[in-house]
């Protein structure tokens, strides 16, 4: 016998022949017993919690953690943005973020979207408004509705149950269990209810547009409290990206059969995976940032203006001029000769054809931040 998922609910549309569809309802999360942990699941969670604690531990010394945090967060929109959408590469993104060139708004309002979610607790108006600057962005501060209409994943009217969302008449319930079920509930691991309100927001898909977008944001506001200053370093969208057939599966069957204990495993083991891997990264970031001060030191040319630089490069490893001269106040042509110089004891290299808006890279970071 199959668990029970949630409710089909049955609809006939007047205004078009009398068509039947039906509707799906998640279960209610704050009903329990949708899962037991096992000796798998208990292994993931200690050694999921294990690498975040590690993480944690690593970013108390780390002297650049916040040009790298910055880095990272940016990797989890930019694929967060690629799961949904045929969007820029990170390096693309970072292309365009370093030059002021590119259209790139979209990777960009949904970092800032992810900033402002880190003071927000997850309720429908605090969703409205993510979803709204994920979106738009900032200035327009326009807010998302809830729909007030129904949604056919298959992009028309279908009568198969597994593509139509929650009714609208019962998003708004369906949601104030989510948030019931979060702050509520003190005894459930906060890996699993990130992986469950992860499903269940999937499930509703409370808006017309960039539900997986939002329901992506709203897990590192789950992992909050057990991740604290880790959270921009476990990008899970780039773990999602590069599963993201198990990930879709996942969410499907979790809905046809209740299998959630498969999904909280690929969730958890997500998160896991993930902090170890931003643990192994930072370390290969700090170590390479150490070692070309010592470098640029021992030659005796870390003077101001390269100091400067060097300092911009660790945050933007794909820069031009103007970009440089704009974030850091230098003149361009001072810019351009401590570009030079960097070139010239190989710490950069340029990026296209010569001119006063071509691009610099610094390789050896933008080989750890891009790594995959």
């Amino acid at each position: 016998m199959l668990s029970y998922t949630g409710d089909y609910i049955e609809h006939i549309d007047s205004k078009i022949n009398n068509f039947k569809y039906y509707t799906f309802t998640p279960r209610p999360l704050k009903r329990g017993d949708m899962y037991k942990i096992d000796e798998e699941l208990s292994a993931l969670l200690i050694e999921a919690h294990r690498n975040i604690g590690f993480l944690k531990g690593l970013l108390k010394y780390a002297p650049n953690k916040d040009a790298f945090s910055e880095l990272m967060l940016l990797k989890e929109c930019t694929y967060s943005q690629m799961i949904d959408y045929n969007s820029p590469t990170f390096q693309d993104v970072l292309a365009g973020r370093g030059s002021g060139k590119g259209d790139i708004a979209p990777v960009t309002n949904l970092e800032l979207a992810y900033k402002v979610a880190r003071d927000r607790i997850i309720s429908v108006p605090a969703l409205s408004e993510l979803c709204g600057i994920a979106l738009y962005g900032d200035a327009t501060g326009k807010l998302v509705d809830v729909r007030d209409k129904q949604v056919f994943l298959l992009g028309g009217k279908s009568n198969l149950k597994a593509y139509n969302p929650t009714a609208p008449d019962a998003v708004l319930p369906a949601l104030a269990d989510i948030s019931a079920f979060l702050y509520n509930d003190k005894d459930t691991d906060p890996l699993i209810k990130a992986a469950l309100v992860h499903y269940q927001f999937e499930m509703i898909h409370p808006f017309e547009q960039y539900n997986g977008i939002v329901g992506r944001i709203i897990v590192p506001m789950v992992l909050s409290d057990a991740a604290n200053e880790a959270l921009p370093l476990i990008c899970l969208s780039e773990y999602f990206h590069h599963n993201k057939n198990e990930y879709f599966d996942l969410l499907r069957i979790t809905q046809y059969s209740g299998g959630y204990i498969r999904w909280i495993k690929f969730f958890v083991n997500a998160i896991g995976e993930i902090a170890k891997r931003s643990a192994e990264l930072l370390e290969q970031y700090e170590r390479i940032v150490a070692e070309g001060e010592k470098r640029l030191i021992c030659m005796r040319i870390y003077h101001k203006s390269i100091a400067t630089i060097y300092k911009h490069l660790k945050r933007f490893p794909i820069t031009n001029i103007s970009y440089a001269v704009n974030q850091t106040g230098l003149s361009f042509n001072s810019i351009s000769k401590a570009l030079t110089l960097l070139q010239e004891n190989g710490v950069v290299s340029q990026r296209g054809s010569a001119g006063r808006n071509r691009l610099w890279e610094y390789d050896a970071l933008l080989q750890i931040v891009d790594a995959e």
